[in-house]
């Protein structure tokens, strides 16, 4: 008795194949192995590139230290303000990119709560340990950081549609910027 076989139902990440399953195994290792590069780099950056006890304070008034930078007279201040109002903002992006793809969870908020909860938990490192200032406009700005990454992640996720297309495609922009991170990590004695 012939019995009609019911469809097979296909997600939209179908693969076709191993060669397929290889090439997501392997944008995973790299989008691994790029991550973690990224993060050697974000703790050289916030927590050892300056001497222990050097600039110890503490801010938790939102938005005065960028208050006080748009008021600062001279032109080196200003520099000094703009560089580190956009190294906060830009330092954060490739974890909020990364997060979702190292946490399987595209969430937006949640990815958001784990990006202000980093941030967080530097800037108390810093304050305890002397490393640079604890501020809360740092969180701010490294929040505003990781949303635009989060948010480039979410339009790649819904113009690529499937999960191997975003695997490959943030595997080769990480690949990319390899040579961007070592540059930073290892040709710029970073000082504040």
């Amino acid at each position: 008795m012939n019995v009609p076989s019911k469809p097979v139902a296909v997600s939209d990440d179908a693969q076709p194949g191993r060669t397929m399953t290889m090439r997501v195994k392997i944008g995973t290792v790299v989008i691994w192995l790029v991550f973690v590069l990224y993060l050697i780099l974000l703790m050289k950056l916030l927590l050892f590139s300056r001497p222990p006890g050097s600039g110890r304070s503490f801010n938790l008034i939102p938005f005065a230290t960028i208050s006080d930078y748009l008021v600062g007279g001279s032109a080196a201040v200003k520099r000094f303000a703009i560089g580190n109002v956009v190294g906060n903002i830009v330092a954060f992006v490739p974890l909020g990119a990364f997060l979702p793809l190292v946490r399987r969870n595209s969430r937006i908020w949640m990815n958001l709560v784990f990006v202000v909860g980093a941030s967080v938990a530097l800037e108390i490192v810093q304050g305890i340990f002397g490393l640079g200032a604890s501020d809360i406009d740092d969180v701010m700005l490294n929040a505003v950081g990781g949303l635009i990454g989060i948010l480039f992640f979410s339009l790649l996720r819904v113009l690529l549609r499937r999960w191997s297309r975003v695997i490959a495609v943030v595997a080769v922009l990480s690949l990319l910027a390899v040579p961007i991170l070592c540059y930073f990590l290892f040709a710029i004695r970073l000082r504040m």
